[in-house]
């Protein structure tokens, strides 16, 4: 399996943290860890809700924005 983050390989691993166990994939490259509630999150972002517009992005803000020059007088 590839990692979605740098495309390295991922490896099944188990966590141990406070006495549960955790089954996760973790990339050997970068070191990326996704569990199945990192999954369901990322699916339910990913779906579009009816009635909610979505904001823009940086890039998109990025384009409009009109930077003025700045002029620093020496005294």
């Amino acid at each position: 399996m590839q990692c979605a983050r740098c495309a390295g390989m991922n490896v099944p691993e188990i966590i141990v943290e406070g006495g549960a166990k955790l089954f996760v994939m973790r990339c050997v490259h970068c070191g990326d860890v996704i569990d199945h509630v990192i999954l369901m999150n990322r699916r339910r972002r990913r779906s579009v809700r009816p009635g909610r517009s979505r904001s823009l992005t940086y890039e998109d803000h990025r384009s409009t924005w009109k930077r003025s020059a700045v002029i620093i007088e020496e005294s």
